[in-house]
């Protein structure tokens, strides 16, 4: 995998030709934009996740719950079907 001070800088536009798109520099650029990706959203979604659901979000994920509990109490075996949604 190549590093930072390699020639594709972040924030750059990199255009490959389909002949090279064999070529290992391809999956090292493919590889790296994916970890810079996943990083990203995982540095955006952190602080996200330590907040509390709003009233409304609440509200629908206990409706939520008590339907899917009553419908495997019932053994109704339509799990898939949800008239909720």
């Amino acid at each position: 995998m190549r590093h930072d001070t390699d020639d594709w800088p972040e924030g750059f536009l990199i255009a490959v030709p389909h002949a090279w798109r064999d070529d290992g520099l391809w999956h090292d650029m493919q590889a790296q934009t994916q970890e810079r990706i996943g990083m990203k959203l995982r540095e955006l979604y952190v602080d996200l996740l330590q907040q509390p659901l709003s009233p409304a979000l609440t509200g629908l994920v206990q409706d939520i719950e008590r339907h899917r509990d009553a419908s495997a109490v019932r053994g109704s075996g339509h799990a898939a079907r949800r008239s909720w949604c």
